[in-house]
């Protein structure tokens, strides 16, 4: 008799795990809240636009990195991907500009050209993003032929020296040394606030991708994306119940001795060998195994995270062509955008716009997307009990002020706006049950990324935990990687080979 393994939500996380174990011999069902797949690898569509919540660059999208190869195994690797060779440009007070290249060798000219007394540091740059570059991350290092395992292993030690000290170093350390007022000012205008925590070491690592191919975005989206995990899924055999909220992990056996069997909700009762909670990690600890675990390893690990803030998130539909503009830019304000009654004041915008994906809008017009963090979640969930009306006034306010912002930056910008959308933290946490809407999960910083959290509950067997709450940094390659992890580990356990395909 097959072993059952029930899979608390359809994000990659959910998927990649349920895909792997289906194919290894496992009965696997996915429970998920929301009404498609994906999690928070979301988008939707508004006025004939789509409104990408999720992606904006993708590790292994490219077969130039041994990670392609999960995507390729989940159903995923077959999308057609842009590899841009811009990431995105932060727009000087002066009018002049910073442009991130992907190519290294452009990047270390266009710090020259910003700051020629800062070779050193353009060198430093350059060099670990094109040794990043030649190595890789052995994400299915078992699908790999004897030469390139062999090449692999020798670039590696290149790589780990990027994680051994530069992961360890906040990209603030390396800005403060800079001896360019101008290139310090276009460090902070990309960073912002974050410059104080994000590692050196994960600057490199994504520049590092984008120079090899290999971090580019899914044409179609990230639906699109995590539609055909989705359709893979389902062709091996695989099930998923949507709009299935899960209320309770059922538990039983004696103190010590406790099992993890089944996951309850108001659809009813399903019984398993296995529960994976590929949901929100505060969410399973706290309400589905009812506190009864606090204290725990897992319970403790999370205290000392930092987790990702939540947003208001504005989709944008515009009736104009924007295929002459960059695809991502970044500019400070002359006045800060006040949201929130005056407690949330942004003093930058990013925007994104989806020039280059034709899918995502209609003939001659443009989707765009602007994301503020935020760490006030209750704000809006407390104004949206309290006062729906006043809720949606506040969400429209919002996108005036917004557009009113950008349209001082780029003149002409609101007269091409032709549909907004607002999300709020509320909207985060009513779609997936995040905890406090946060967009992803801990947040890279120069002391947790590489950190290893438990990803299981002493005294309570039969139950795993995968996705974005137990691999610090955030992102999709740790869930599509988690759910091969997950796979191996359980086919070992039951006796079976593992296999990728």
């Amino acid at each position: 008799m097959k072993k059952r393994v029930l899979v608390i939500g359809a994000g990659i996380a959910g998927l990649s795990s349920a895909s792997y174990l289906q194919r290894n011999g496992f009965e696997t069902e996915v429970y998920e809240l929301h009404d498609k797949p994906g999690g928070l690898c979301a988008a939707w569509e508004r006025n004939g636009y789509v409104i990408d919540g999720c992606i904006h660059w993708l590790m292994g999208s490219g077969a130039s990195s041994n990670l392609h190869m999960i995507w390729d195994e989940l159903g995923a690797g077959s999308l057609r991907y842009v590899e841009h060779g811009e990431y995105i440009i932060a727009r000087l007070p002066d009018g002049d500009s910073f442009t991130v290249y992907t190519d290294p060798d452009r990047l270390e000219a266009e710090i020259l050209r910003l700051s020629p007394g800062d070779r050193a540091f353009a060198k430093l740059l350059s060099s670990k993003v094109k040794a990043v570059a030649k190595a890789d991350m052995p994400a299915a290092f078992d699908r790999l032929k004897p030469g390139e395992a062999a090449r692999l292993a020798l670039a590696m030690p290149a790589m780990l020296g990027v994680f051994a000290r530069w992961m360890r170093t906040p990209l603030q350390g390396l800005v403060d040394g800079l001896k360019g007022e101008k290139l310090r000012k276009a460090f902070s205008i990309l960073f912002g606030e974050s410059l104080r925590d994000f590692p050196a070491g994960a600057l490199f690592l994504m520049l590092g991708f984008m120079a090899k191919g290999s971090a580019g975005y899914p044409i179609g989206g990230s639906l699109a994306f995590a539609r055909a995990i989705e359709s893979k899924y389902l062709e091996l055999g695989g099930k998923i119940f949507y709009g299935a909220k899960v209320d309770e992990i059922l538990v039983e056996g004696a103190e010590g001795a406790r099992r993890a069997v089944g996951l309850r909700g108001s659809w009813g009762e399903a019984r398993g060998d296995y529960i994976v909670s590929a949901a929100d990690g505060r969410d399973a600890l706290d309400r589905l195994l009812k506190g009864a675990y606090a204290g725990c390893a897992m319970d403790r690990a999370f205290e000392a995270q930092k987790r990702y803030p939540s947003l208001v998130f504005f989709g944008l539909g515009l009736d104009h062509d924007c295929s002459g503009l960059p695809h991502a830019q970044v500019f400070e304000l002359e006045e800060p955008l006040v949201l929130e009654g005056g407690a949330l004041k942004a003093g930058r915008i990013m925007l994104r716009l989806f020039n280059f994906d034709p899918s995502l809008a209609p003939a001659g017009k443009t989707a765009a997307t602007v994301m503020i963090e935020t760490g006030n979640d209750a704000y809006w969930t407390g104004l949206a009990e309290r006062d729906p009306a006043a809720y949606s006034a506040e969400k429209k306010a919002a996108a005036a002020a917004l557009v009113a912002a950008i349209d001082r930056k780029l003149p002409g910008f609101a007269s091409w706006v032709e549909t907004v959308d607002v999300a709020t933290p509320k909207t985060f946490i009513r779609y997936t049950n995040n905890w406090h809407g946060s967009y992803e999960g801990w947040l890279p910083t120069s002391t947790s990324v590489g950190a290893k959290l438990p990803r299981t509950i002493r005294g309570l067997a039969g139950f795993e935990m995968v996705g974005q709450w137990v691999n610090p940094g955030g992102g999709l390659p740790p869930c599509g990687m988690d759910g091969r992890r997950l796979a191996k580990k359980l086919c070992k356990a039951e006796g079976r080979r593992f296999k990728a395909e």
